[in-house]
């Protein structure tokens, strides 16, 4: 049996070896991490998504945009992440605007090179990113808004039960860590199975790739199925969002 990672930062971790039987999906974040995150897949035949994250806008700001982007498009990444709105570092309607126009340029260069995206959003309505009527919104929200029509899924989905129906509705994933609350409880149970993922997010929330374990074992739970079901079907749900059956696993 398999277990697919479908977002960890593996080159972060030091002086460790992934077990045989878990798959991940090396995720970048920012150009440096990308670079990182395309060599060991290179190295090791993983499957990588390479992106720039909101916050990477916030702290380097975009004056390398184009640099970043050439990098992206000449690695051939599985997909593109992550990428999305994060307001809980935005201190201004300035930060707001640079990563709606860093998201917007992700967008578009999923849509050239026709790939799917891996989708980081955080934070509750607030007073910094409004309408143009007024009324505050939130990163999930926007996000899922601009989503009509693309591929993609919602990583290290934090969001409602409202929230995920409606990715998913738009045909999107939703991406499940083991961390156990009453509101992911929800979303495990009315999510149907065929657009679930789990992943660890490591080592900034799982401390590894083995935190999957638990979080099949969470689903499992919650929808009253088997994990060894449950582990199949989320990385059967990984391999073919990411489109990586053939070029790693050898199958058809």
């Amino acid at each position: 049996m398999v277990f697919v990672d479908a977002h960890c930062h593996l080159f972060d971790i030091k002086r460790y070896d992934i077990p045989n039987d878990i798959l991940p999906v090396v995720v970048g974040y920012s150009d440096s991490s990308n670079r990182k995150a395309s060599a060991l897949a290179s190295e090791k035949n993983y499957p990588f998504v390479l992106g720039i994250a909101p916050q990477t806008a916030l702290k380097e700001g975009l004056g390398r945009l184009e640099d970043w982007i050439s990098f992206i498009r000449g690695s051939r990444p599985n997909a593109i992440g992550e990428i999305g709105l994060d307001y809980k570092w935005a201190s201004s309607s300035g930060d707001v605007e640079k990563e709606r126009t860093l998201f917007r340029k992700m967008i578009a260069l999923a849509d050239e090179m026709k790939l799917p995206m891996v989708i980081h959003s955080r934070d509750k309505p607030n007073d910094i990113a409004r309408k143009d009527d007024g009324v505050p919104i939130g990163a999930v929200d926007e996000c899922i808004g601009m989503m009509e029509g693309k591929r993609f899924v919602m990583h290290f989905f934090s969001g409602t039960e409202e929230q995920a129906m409606r990715a998913v509705e738009l045909g999107g994933y939703i991406s499940i860590i083991h961390m156990r609350s009453k509101e992911r409880r929800k979303v495990i149970n009315s999510v149907p199975m065929d657009r679930i993922l789990v992943e660890s997010d490591a080592p900034f929330v799982g401390r590894t790739p083995e935190s999957i374990r638990e979080a099949v074992d969470y689903i499992a739970e919650v929808k009253d199925m088997e994990p060894e079901i449950v582990a199949k079907l989320s990385a059967d749900n990984a391999m073919g969002f990411f489109g990586f059956k053939a070029k790693v696993l050898g199958q058809a």
